[in-house]
Formats: C-alpha cells, structure tokens, sequence
C-alpha cells in the first residue's frame, strides 16, 4: 500500500502481447467493481484483453508504478519492454500527489507493477472517434490522481493520431465516474434506460478533442 509520505514513479507506455497474463490479473482484481462484473459480460475478460491487443486501432495503456524504496504492488509477471511514454511532472503527477514520472528504464522482468490501466479503441462507431473501453487503478496506488493523468494521456495521444472526439460509458449507479470524467470535460452523449439490469441504465459520455 502506498502512503501519502511514500512518494512513488510513475512510468506509463503501451502494452504489448506479452503483457497479456499481467493484465488479465490486473482486471481480475478490480472486476468486481465494475456492474455487471466484466467476467459476467459477453466474452468475458480474456476476449476484452484479446480485442485491445490484437486489434490494430486499440489497445491498453499502462501505468506501471515502484515506491522509491523499490517496494512492488500487483501481483503476476510482466516483461519490462514498452515504449517509454513520458509525461511531465506536473500538479497531477507531481510532487503535490507524490507521483513523479520518467521514461521507462531497461528492467528485467519481476512482480506485476501495474498502477493503473486504461483500453482504447480508435474509429469507434464512426471516422476519428475514440473509445475508452475500460479505466482502473490499482487499490494500492488511489487518491493519487492516477486515473485522471492516464485520461488526459490518452487524449493527448488520440489527437495526435487524428481523433477528434473522446467517448467512454458507465452506469448510473456508479458516482464516481462521472464526477471524474466532468472534470475532464465530457458531458452526456446518450442514455440507454435499464441497460445494466432494472433501474441502472447505461450512460454514454463523450468529450471534443479536436
């Protein structure tokens, strides 16, 4: 568990293929904070892996983090291999949140790191929009701003690559999700009523990044 007084590093990069055993374990710690859980959905957790991995318009990306006492938080094997995205220090991942980032160094592979994780999917339902299709942090690294810094990454990277708007679903009942993606800037796209199950309704939200 990571403590206010125990700053820790941040590094984010792109998954890849052989992070598939690491992720899947990842989502299975936090599935059953999702409603309905993403193991009781159509194809399950591993093809929601497959489809962010094999597809080329979409995958993961993710937050891997250390403590500076090289403390470790996860559980499963990674490979250390990405491509080192970076981020500034700033008030999201700054000192101000006891995150610091830095590109990511050569490591062999140990312990699962991963902080949090966020999947994309790229020209979703129509030219140059993005899809986020999952988002979720590591209870051992919350309250740090950790989710926030990878939607703002990710968007970052979408217009980049051409996007020019940002969509991502929830359900009603979830409080959190909302509030957060507010602050970031999205607002209701669509309500579908009683999607989820009898009174939670699935909501749509979506953001123009253009």
């Amino acid at each position: 568990m990571i403590t206010e007084n125990k700053p820790v590093r941040i590094f984010f990069r792109e998954a890849e293929k052989n992070d598939q055993s690491q992720i899947r374990e990842f989502i299975e710690l936090v599935d059953l904070e999702f409603y309905p859980p993403l193991s009781q959905r159509p194809g399950g957790i591993e093809e929601r892996i497959e489809n962010s991995l094999v597809k080329p318009d979409a995958n993961f990306l993710m937050a891997e983090g250390i403590s500076n006492s090289g403390s470790k938080s996860g559980t499963g094997s990674g490979s250390g291999s990405g491509s080192g995205l970076r981020t500034e220090t700033g008030t999201e991942t700054g000192t101000e949140t006891g995150i610091e980032t830095f590109p990511q160094p050569d490591r062999p592979a140990g312990s699962d790191r991963i902080a949090g994780l966020i999947s994309y999917e790229k020209q979703w339902e129509g030219e140059n929009n993005a899809y986020i299709s999952f988002v979720a942090v590591n209870p051992g690294f919350r309250n740090m701003g950790l989710a926030s810094e990878l939607i703002t990454l990710l968007e970052a990277q979408m217009r980049s690559e051409g996007m020019e708007r940002m969509y991502v679903c929830t359900w009603s009942t979830n409080r959190s999700a909302p509030a957060l993606y507010g602050k970031k800037g999205f607002s209701t796209a669509r309500i579908i009523e009683d999607d989820c199950g009898p009174l939670v309704d699935t909501v749509y939200l979506v953001k123009d990044i253009s």
